[in-house]
């Protein structure tokens, strides 16, 4: 191989390499429910934002639609049937594909469901 192609496929690396590492870490950030807080319903929404449009986004383990919101974010939102007591709601966010997630990250929120508060 001469040295010109060897050059070329170094500069390409490089340049792949930076580029990839300009990537934002993904961020979550809950907009609901509030950590702790007491429900007379038991319905409740979960709902917040998730830094890339392209991310997944599990609440529970079920697959929850992101859309496109403004500066950047993008947001989410599903409503759960609590059931009477504690409730944990797991709030995870990846990026990549199915078997190859390259970011993960995740929030947990305890809600408790009183009917008869």
């Amino acid at each position: 191989m001469s040295k010109k192609w060897v050059l070329v496929l170094i500069v390409v690396s490089l340049l792949v390499l930076l580029v990839a590492g300009c990537t934002k870490p993904l961020t979550l950030t809950m907009l609901g429910p509030t950590q702790g807080s007491t429900r007379t319903s038991e319905e409740v929404e979960v709902r917040g934002y998730v830094s890339d449009s392209k991310a997944t986004v599990w609440v529970n383990d079920a697959i929850v639609p992101v859309g496109k919101a403004r500066k950047g974010a993008s947001y989410f939102s599903t409503h759960l049937i609590l059931t009477e007591g504690e409730n944990t709601i797991n709030v995870v966010a990846a990026r990549g594909e199915e078997g190859a997630w390259r970011e993960v990250i995740g929030e947990t929120v305890v809600v408790t469901y009183n009917p008869w508060k």
